[in-house]
């Protein structure tokens, strides 16, 4: 019978408030005190607002110990400050909030709020509940302070430094040296978990991703590997069109990242950690024409790229806009299998 009463309540308020103008204001709740704030210049229509202390709902028989009324949205806390049960309804534009017990009491003191937004605070913690937590099914305090770093799609520049750490010229590069504007990579990072270390402020990312490296060759030249060896054969029966190297790796990172703001949309990232790669593929892809048909190949063999990788990555970005670098701590081949080169990469990293 309590609760049949509660809903009409409610169903009675709601067509009552409707009826007038709706003002905006702002619960704000720390503790067991509750304070309005009231933003409109017209004081009459202070009407849209009902705090109050509710009795506890159960029954005498002790058959019934909580009643929770879900309507258009369902929250469920988790365990931490915000972990008290709570009713949320929406009925148009009025939002309806029913506060359990912080500790979870059946026979706790429950609070209702007929209000625009609602904000609860406790141990130094802020929860807003306004029109998004109403449409959204995402409950969790945390789920607004996910700034990802690694999770994305990212393009970059590919270049080849030396052993002394100087970007490598054609000469020095031989049958590898490169054309930069078509040397590109693909980064495509599927999965992200971070660990916070201070709220949503600081923390440690771990994840899984791809990394594609294409090498364009600006040599007419066939890449072949023979043992620890690779070297290039100039093809003088084809002229190239297109010349590329590829490498493939499976990638996983350690990021130390810094937010300056919980929400993701309005924060400034920067991280820094490494990166582990293993080698999963290699691949040289050739074009050319024969009178006027078009020819291509494909060869498939890891060309003695280098098993596993390590590498440097930093990265600073704004919303989920992120430049990056990445500086590889191995060579790009195996050990005197070719030149000794370090892999370096520039490019920006769209986050998801």
């Amino acid at each position: 019978m309590k609760q049949l009463l509660l809903l009409g309540f409610i169903g009675f308020s709601t067509t009552f408030f409707a009826q007038k103008d709706m003002t905006k204001r702002i619960v704000q709740i720390k503790g067991n005190d509750t304070t309005v704030i009231v933003i409109n210049e017209r004081m009459d229509k202070m009407d849209s607002i009902l705090t109050e202390e509710m009795k506890t709902i159960y029954g005498s028989d002790s058959m019934f110990t909580r009643v929770e009324v879900y309507m258009d949205s369902t929250m469920k806390g988790e365990d931490g400050p915000f972990s008290s049960d709570s009713i949320k309804v929406k009925i148009g534009n009025m939002k309806i909030v029913i506060l359990g017990d912080r500790n979870g009491n059946a026979k706790g003191e429950k609070r209702m709020i007929i209000d625009e937004r609602v904000i609860i605070q406790e141990d130094n913690q802020a929860l807003v509940l306004d029109s998004d937590d109403f449409n959204s099914e995402k409950t969790d305090c945390e789920s607004k302070t996910n700034n990802s770093v690694w999770s994305g799609f990212g393009i970059n520049a590919n270049g080849f430094l030396t052993s002394e750490n100087k970007l490598a010229t054609g000469s020095e590069l031989g049958f590898l040296e490169l054309d930069p504007a078509k040397s590109l990579g693909i980064q495509l990072n599927l999965f992200e978990k971070r660990f916070p270390i201070i709220k949503g402020y600081l923390g440690v990312t771990t994840g899984l991703g791809f990394q594609w490296n294409r090498y364009a060759l600006k040599n007419n030249v066939d890449i072949t590997s023979s043992n620890d060896t690779i070297f290039g054969v100039e093809n003088a029966t084809k002229n190239y069109t297109k010349n590329t190297l590829s490498s493939v790796y499976l990638q996983a990172p350690l990021l130390l990242q810094i937010n300056t703001n919980k929400d993701p949309n309005e924060s400034w990232t920067i991280s820094a950690g490494v990166v582990g790669g293993i080698r999963i593929g290699g691949m040289q892809k050739t074009k050319w024409e024969v009178e006027g048909n078009k020819n291509k190949n494909k060869t498939k063999d890891d060309f003695n790229f280098r098993p596993f990788s390590a590498s440097l990555m930093a990265l600073i970005g704004y919303g989920d806009w992120n430049l990056y670098m990445t500086y590889n701590l191995t060579d790009v081949f195996n050990e005197e299998s070719a030149l000794s080169l370090r892999g370096v990469n520039a490019g920006i990293l769209l986050s998801f």
